[in-house]
């Protein structure tokens, strides 16, 4: 029988190399792997050796080989439960084989005829996960493997797993740090190419990413009150949690700017700045065109309007010149078209006079009914009934009392021209909102678009001013009027007057 080799004793020389592996490069994990298999077979004077690493389930591959182990395919695994290894890579404990003959699931090692004695070592990261298996092995008539070599070579396999799980982290990050990057700059180039400034900060109001029309524009030293105006934006929508939205107009440039801020369910917000200067200076003209054009539209109507009466006037004063008895029967002429002229000049000048509010508060529903009083006996004499629902104890706003008494009288009256005997007008009021609803003989799309013109009216008689006037008192109370009518099936006018309501 031969004589077993004697168990080799270890140097300091090999205590110090066994902690000297150098830090595995993130790059080049199959390298190190090979070099610290190397070592691993080297200190403990082994034949062989094979590193696995788990690559998803239960499954380890084959990741580095040596020695009489190269011998094994390079697709070679270890199966979670499956053979020695594969119990050793699920209980997480290390075994020592003197036999592993003995053992069928050596032979994926290598030969079983070629091999004395085997340490099998999980490797087990720090959450107690084993990430992979270090086999070791010696040949028949080496001396085997004891006790202290499992304990030196489960010390060993920590230093690799932790120097592994380093590396594999590392790559993630690396990974995710390209992938990052790689979206910040697909999102910058998409900012880019935004038509107008963007801005994205985090919750403390610092700039995390922005185009480079903000750099250029926004961010500049020269942007001056632009840039104030949107730091004021930004803290607004980071305070309230909601979409803050205001223009900005510089008048040493005459130019304006649109800035909207809309915060992120994760914290931060998006700021974009889009200037509209070009927009609006052409709403300017628009309006402008449009003034004159009402301007001339008034002209002809207020000319119109003047010539009736004057034409009566003048017709009389001809038949008293010519006909001095007959003075007594035109002098009341006379008089009802100069009445005519006086109330014409007292409605233009109301158009035309720049509105002044004596807001206070008072329930919007309350103003309404002290109208409806005065209305009543002429509905009745119209054969119309007027339904009047609120709910009671209303909410105060801030309102003009007598102009929306102005309003209210001016659309009901309205609604009693159109309605005829036995219908009903209805009247609802909620908050700083009220309807006035009839059932009469409605209005065409091309007749509610001209609506509000001044001197357009849908009657046989009455100067058109009315509605201009109400829509001009609903403005100065910046709120909102709007219309919905069908021919033949009547017509609901919605005057909106707490601008909070909008």
């Amino acid at each position: 029988m031969r004589e077993l080799a004697a168990q080799p004793r270890w140097s300091q020389a090999d205590l110090w190399d066994l902690f000297d592996l150098s830090p595995v490069s993130d790059s080049d994990i199959a390298k190190y792997l090979d070099i610290t298999l190397a070592k691993c077979v080297s200190w403990f004077r082994a034949s062989g050796g094979s590193i696995f690493l788990a690559d998803g389930g239960d499954r380890f591959g084959l990741q580095a080989k040596v020695g009489a182990q190269s011998k094994l395919p390079e697709d070679a695994a270890v199966i979670s439960g499956v053979g020695i290894a594969g119990i050793v890579a699920a209980s997480g404990v290390a075994r020592l084989i003197d036999d592993p003959t003995f053992y069928a699931d050596m032979s994926e090692i290598e030969t079983k005829q070629s091999i004395s004695s085997s340490m099998v070592i999980p490797l087990v990261d720090v959450r107690r996960r084993v990430i992979g298996v270090l086999n070791i092995s010696r040949k028949t008539g080496e001396h085997p493997f004891e006790e202290r070599d499992l304990d030196q070579a489960v010390a060993l396999a920590a230093h690799v797993t932790l120097a592994v799980t380093n590396a594999q982290m590392v790559t993630r990050l690396k990974s995710t740090v390209k992938e990052t990057k790689l979206a910040n700059e697909k999102l910058t180039a998409v900012l880019d190419s935004v038509g107008g400034a963007v801005i994205v900060v985090d919750g403390d109001g610092e700039i995390v990413n922005k185009n480079s029309t903000a750099e250029e524009d926004i961010l500049a030293p020269s942007a001056g009150r632009l840039g104030e105006s949107i730091s004021h934006v930004i803290w607004d929508t980071l305070t309230l949690h909601e979409t803050v939205k205001k223009p900005f107009y510089d008048s040493d440039f005459d130019r304006t700017w649109m800035v909207e801020a809309r915060p992120l369910n994760s914290g931060g917000a998006v700021i974009t700045c889009q200037e509209i200067t070009d927009h609006e200076r052409q709403q300017r003209e628009l309006g402008r065109v449009r003034r004159l054009a009402e301007i001339g539209q008034m002209t002809a109507a207020i000319a119109h309007e003047i010539r009736n009466p004057l034409t009566g006037i003048r017709s009389a004063a001809q038949m008293i010149s010519q006909h001095p008895e007959t003075m007594p029967d035109f002098i009341g002429a006379i008089e009802e078209e100069a009445l005519k002229l006086n109330d014409l000049c007292d409605e233009f000048l109301e158009f035309a006079r720049p509105m002044q509010l004596n807001l206070q508060p008072v329930v919007l529903s309350d103003v309404i009914g002290d109208v409806l009083k005065v209305l009543k006996p002429l509905a009745e004499e119209k054969g119309i009934e007027i339904k009047f629902e609120f709910s009671p104890g209303g909410e105060q706003v801030q309102l003009d009392i007598r102009r929306v008494g102005q309003i209210v009288h001016n659309l009901v009256r309205n609604a009693f021209d159109a309605s005829q005997p036995g219908q009903s007008i209805t009247v609802s009021a909620e908050g700083g909102t009220f309807r006035v609803t009839d059932q009469g003989i409605g209005m065409s799309e091309e007749q509610v678009a001209k609506l509000f013109s001044a001197f357009f009216t849908t009657k046989s008689a009455g100067t058109g001013l009315g509605l201009s006037v109400c829509r001009k008192i609903v403005d100065a109370h910046g709120g909102e009027i709007r219309v919905q009518s069908e021919v033949g099936k009547g017509t609901t006018f919605e005057v909106c007057l707490d601008r909070n309501q909008k």
